[in-house]
């Protein structure tokens, strides 16, 4: 399963339709926008999977409504990718950023432009 930001596809579908909403979105609309923009055949049961584990992942909210429950994202895209990539450098290099960029640049020299991004970032 290929993973986009530490998402499957269809999290980073589900996700990217709550990034782009206006207002937090009713189940119903979900599943709508599912059927008929994604031609997903989903049961009930299926997209309130992923709504459950994207909230313990901590990127959809639910709000109870009066009829139906109201999902939201927690965070931006932005924020989600800065988050994953912290968690990818702490599992993977140690927290080391030397580590990273010597994982990124691998065997090939930084340009002299590069070098000095890095530098004003320092």
């Amino acid at each position: 399963m290929k993973k986009d930001f530490g998402l499957t596809k269809t999290e980073s579908q589900i996700m990217g339709l709550l990034w782009t909403a206006e207002d937090p979105m009713t189940f119903r609309e979900i599943m709508d926008v599912a059927t008929k923009e994604w031609k997903k055949t989903w049961k009930v049961q299926t997209l309130n999977t992923f709504l459950l584990g994207l909230q313990k992942m901590g990127l959809v909210g639910a709000e109870k409504g009066a009829s139906c429950n109201l999902y939201y994202a927690l965070c931006t895209k932005e924020q989600h990718i800065h988050n994953w990539t912290k968690k990818m450098v702490a599992e993977c290099y140690e927290n080391s950023f030397s580590r990273f960029v010597s994982a990124f640049i691998g065997d090939g020299k930084l340009s002299e432009e590069d070098a000095e991004e890095l530098r004003k970032l320092l």
